[in-house]
């Protein structure tokens, strides 16, 4: 797959703005990441943002497809913390391909997920209880048209941390979602974490990406 170069990194909060982007300094939670997941044909390198999740500083990086590409198509993305020791704290798989297909049973599920999690951190996957396993679907615009992005959820729980991860995983076997970390406010039943993964979000929270 062909490779281009970082386009911007911008700070993104309710007051956003654009900083120099430094391509050396992000060249390891990059490498860390791409140790861990690799990157999906058909996607090259956009952009990369600087974000705050939970009090805690990370990158935001995105590839996006040629066509099909801006907020609310397309795209792969994935979050790494800024400082050592890194920790991926998601990322997401919004392809075309995982639209309109059979997905896999809860038990293969279940198997993959849990390969996924204990390669992924194996201390956060021993101590994560399952809650259940269901359908998952998000949108995409694919010229002009809404496509569901569609996978079996994996959410699981936390109690020494009170927090929760999932992993959807699509009709194929791969991983088109992981998260963790998650805070969320059951008696409000709203997220408290920052969903920087999710354009929707994005544009409903973000001045600029």
């Amino acid at each position: 797959m062909k490779q281009i170069g970082f386009l911007v990194m911008t700070v993104i909060s309710c007051n956003s703005q654009e900083v120099k982007f430094d391509e050396q300094q992000l060249y390891p939670q990059l490498e860390y990441f791409k140790s861990k997941v690799p990157i999906p044909n058909g996607f090259t390198q956009s952009r990369v943002t600087l974000v705050e999740v939970d009090q805690k500083n990370a990158y935001l990086f995105r590839y996006e497809k040629p066509i099909n590409n801006g907020l609310l198509q397309e795209h792969f993305s994935f979050i790494v913390t800024v400082d050592k020791p890194y920790r991926i704290l998601g990322f997401s798989c919004m392809d075309v391909k995982y639209a309109d297909k059979e997905l896999l049973s809860e038990a293969r599920v279940r198997e993959i997920a849990t390969a996924f999690l204990l390669n992924m951190d194996a201390d956060l996957a021993r101590n994560l209880e399952n809650l259940w396993i269901e359908s998952h679907g998000e949108s995409v615009i694919i010229d002009g048209k809404e496509q569901r992005i569609v996978g079996m959820k994996y959410k699981c729980y936390r109690k020494s941390h009170n927090d929760y991860a999932w992993v959807i995983v699509g009709h194929d076997a791969s991983v088109i979602t992981f998260e963790r970390d998650i805070i969320w406010n059951n008696a409000m039943s709203v997220r408290v974490t920052n969903a920087w993964l999710h354009d929707q979000w994005v544009l409903n929270n973000a001045k600029e990406l």
